[in-house]
This record gives structure tokens, sequence and C-alpha cells, in this order.
């Protein structure tokens, strides 16, 4: 359902841009040829935010989390300026589309929606720093690496736009990379028990047996578990095991150190639907 509404948001977008004046007219060059090839070059990036609202996966989950707030600026910019109706409900979708798509419930939906058989995937928060530090830069990298080049390319200055490309397109495709490794970060339950996905705290999938798992529940405050919650913020759940279990835990960016867990702290998105399934899979609730 909540896909859905993303997905009615940004077709509403479409639906306006054929019939009103989305487009902010500080992006266009004068010359019919540019005025062309920008209109051409929204439309391609209108089509690919439409694909990534339309299948699943965490590369999808990527292209609407970068293109639908893009959208959204844009449309801000037009309704600015303009006196077009059609640009303002435009906007106001593409807000709807914007807090829809950034809720946890849909970046949920998105990546379990590309599980195997009896999966269910749930997504890790970010880590705090990452948040302020990473997140919104990297959005504002992508759209403007793409963007710049080509619309100078488009207004005919050919020197800065060919520097700007070479610079911009690269730098773009690291930035969407960063992100969209951002959305493999999954606790994910399996048949036989649970499966840590999290390169950030360790170096390969923890798999976790159901017979391993003694109880899974809100961390308490004086835990002596392992932190692998990669210092995201909110609610961290602790999961506890019966058997110890052998993980190589991330110390640095590309160090990891062998250690045996008998506890250890994961902060997913939506901590109490994670308890719901755990207990619905017959695991214990601390």
């Amino acid at each position: 359902m909540v896909r859905a509404g993303a997905l009615g948001a940004w077709l509403v977008v479409g639906v306006l841009a054929l019939f009103g004046d989305l487009i902010h007219a500080a992006l266009r060059p004068d010359d019919n040829a540019a005025h062309t090839t920008v209109i051409v070059a929204m439309w391609l990036a209108y089509a690919l935010v439409l694909a990534g609202l339309l299948m699943p996966g965490p590369r999808a989950l990527t292209v609407a989390r970068i293109g639908v707030p893009a959208g959204t600026l844009e449309l801000a910019l037009a309704a600015a300026d303009s006196s077009d109706p059609a640009a303002v409900v435009g906007n106001l979708a593409c807000v709807v589309g914007t807090l829809v798509v950034f809720h946890p419930v849909y970046a949920e939906a998105q990546v379990d929606a590309a599980s195997y058989g009896d999966e269910r995937r749930f997504l890790l928060r970010p880590p705090g720093p990452v948040i302020v530090a990473l997140v919104l830069p990297m959005g504002a990298v992508t759209v403007a690496g793409v963007a710049v080049g080509p619309l100078l390319l488009a207004d005919r200055g050919w020197a800065a736009g060919i520097v700007a490309a070479a610079i911009g397109l690269p730098a773009a495709a690291f930035a969407a990379h960063t992100l969209y490794r951002l959305a493999r970060r999954w606790l994910v339950f399996v048949p036989n028990g649970l499966v840590v996905h999290d390169h950030l705290a360790v170096a390969e999938p923890l798999p976790l047996s159901r017979r391993g798992i003694d109880s899974i529940g809100p961390a308490r405050a004086d835990t002596d578990a392992i932190d692998l919650t990669a210092q995201a913020f909110g609610m961290a759940l602790e999961l506890r095991l019966s058997e110890p279990a052998k993980a190589s835990v991330m110390t640095g960016r590309n160090r990891s150190e062998e250690r045996s867990l008998a506890a250890l702290l994961m902060s997913p998105s939506r901590p109490a639907a994670v308890l719901a399934t755990a207990e619905r899979r017959g695991l214990r609730i601390a």
C-alpha cells in the first residue's frame, strides 16, 4: 500500500507535467535545440525515478530516495515564480512522495519485495554520524554530478560542460553507490533463524541458527553485548545467544577482528515490527 502511495504521487507529477509548466525557466537555455535537450533530460530523469518506484530492491529504493527529493526541489523553484496551479499541485505531490519514500515502512517494503522464499528483510538504521555528514551531501552530489555537465553543454558552454561532466559523472556514480550500500544493511529472518547482513558491522553476513538464539528484545542500559549498531540512533535490540558465534567484527573502515559473540546489539528501523516477526517465528522475546 505504501509503495502504491509513492507511485501515485509521482504519477500525479507526470500527468500535471503534460498539462502544466513544471520545468523551471532558469534551467532552460534560449535556443530551441538546447530547450529540447533539457526537456528530454527531464523526462528521462522522470522515467528513471518512475522505474525505481515500480521495481523492488535496494537499487530502486536508492533511485527513489535521490530522484523524488530532487524533483521536489525543482518543482518548489517552479512554484516560487509561477502562478500555474499545476506547478503548485505537482510540488505538493512531490512533497508527499518524498515523505513516503523516506518512511521506514516504504524502505522496508522495497527491500523485502526482493526477498527469496520465506525470507523477511528489515532495514538497519544508518549510523548517526553518516546521516548528518554523508546522506544529504551524497544525494546532492549525485544530482549535481549528473545534471550540471549536460546542462552546460546544452547551453553551449563546451569547455565548462566537458570539465563538469568529466568530474561530476564519476562523483555522482560514487555517491549513488555509497547510498546504495546503506540500503543493503539488513536483519534477515530465514527459516533456520536470522542473518545479520551489515558490511559496517561484520565483514561477512552473520548467520545465527534458531537453536543458537536464546532471546531477542530491547537492549538493557547495562548490557554487555557486542555493539553492532554502527552508532545508529534510536532503540537497539539485544540478541542473546545460547551458543557463542564466531564473527569478523569491523573495527575500522577496512579492518575486522575475529570475536566470539554471546550477545549482540542491532538497530533495525522498526524494532517493534522485528519483535513481532520474531515472536511469530517462535523466537523468545526478552
